[in-house]
C-alpha cells in the first residue's frame, strides 16, 4: 500500500484525545470493534484507566460507524483494505499532532486486527521523511483469531509476519479465540498474549468466577501501560 494514502491533514471522525493525568510522551491510538463505536463505555473505561497509568489515548470512529451514529441505525463494517486506509490516515493525523512523542496503535477486536495490518504496512513502507517519531507496536483487546464458530478460519498471518511488538489481552473463554485454542497456535516471540481469567470477548467474567469486568479492564490497562513504558526507548522508526 503506497504511502500516498496517508493524509495528516484530515482528522478521523469523532476523534477524541483523552490525556494522561501525569506528564507523559506515550500515546496510544485505539480503534473500536465492529459493533460499537469509540464512545462505548468499554472504550471510555479503558481509556480512563490508561490515562491514570500515564498514557494519552486517542479514540476515533471508522467512517461506517460515524455514519451509523448519524443515521441512528447499525451498519456493517467495510472490508479490511478500506478500514486499513482509514487507520493509516488516522495515524498520520495523530503523528502530526504529537511531534516527536512515541506512538502505539491498537484497538478492540476488529480495530486491533486493522491496527496490526496497518503496523505491518508501515513497517514495510519506505521511511516517511515527514514522520519524526516512532510507532513502537500494537496492543489489542480481544484479538479475533477466527470468526465465531469457525475455528479453522484463522487470522494468524498478520501476527506471524509481524516484526514489531504486539501485545494482546484476551479473555480465557473469548469465542473469537479461547486460551485453549491460542495455546496451540504458532506465532513469533514479539507477539505476547496475556489471558484474563474467565473473560469473554470484552474481558467480562461470569458472576460465579467472583471477578468483575471492571477489574479486568483495569488490569488490562495497567499491563498495556507497562508494555508501552518498557518499550518507549525502542529506536525503530517507521
Amino acid at each position: 500500500m503506497a504511502s500516498s494514502v496517508f493524509d495528516p491533514l484530515s482528522a478521523p471522525p469523532n476523534l477524541l484525545k483523552q490525556p494522561s493525568i501525569v506528564p507523559s510522551n506515550a500515546h496510544l491510538l485505539f480503534a473500536h470493534g465492529a459493533g460499537a463505536g469509540s464512545q462505548h463505555p468499554f472504550m471510555l473505561s479503558l481509556a480512563s484507566a490508561l490515562n491514570a497509568s500515564g498514557v494519552h489515548v486517542w479514540l476515533f470512529d471508522f467512517a461506517y460507524m460515524a455514519q451509523a451514529k448519524a443515521e441512528g441505525k447499525r451498519r456493517p463494517p467495510p472490508r479490511l483494505p478500506k478500514l486499513e486506509v482509514e487507520y493509516l490516515n488516522a495515524i498520520a493525523y495523530v503523528q502530526a499532532q504529537i511531534g516527536t512523542d512515541s506512538l502505539w496503535i491498537g484497538g478492540k477486536s476488529m480495530g486491533g486486527r486493522v491496527a496490526c495490518h496497518a503496523l505491518n504496512t508501515l513497517t514495510l513502507a519506505e521511511p516517511n521523511p515527514n514522520s519524526a517519531q516512532s510507532i513502537i507496536g500494537a496492543t489489542i483487546i480481544g484479538y479475533p483469531f477466527h470468526p465465531v464458530g469457525k475455528p479453522d478460519s484463522l487470522r494468524l498471518a498478520v501476527l506471524q509476519s509481524a516484526t514489531s511488538p504486539i501485545f494482546i489481552c484476551q479473555g480465557e473463554r473469548d469465542t473469537f479465540g479461547t486460551r485453549a485454542e491460542i495455546e496451540t497456535y504458532q506465532y513469533p516471540d514479539n507477539v505476547q498474549v496475556e489471558y484474563f481469567v474467565d473473560g469473554d470477548h470484552s474481558l467480562k467474567p461470569r458472576k460465579a468466577s467472583g471477578l468483575l469486568q471492571e477489574q479486568h479492564i483495569l488490569a488490562a490497562a495497567m499491563a498495556i501501560a507497562s508494555v508501552i513504558k518498557q518499550a518507549d526507548t525502542h529506536d525503530a522508526t517507521i
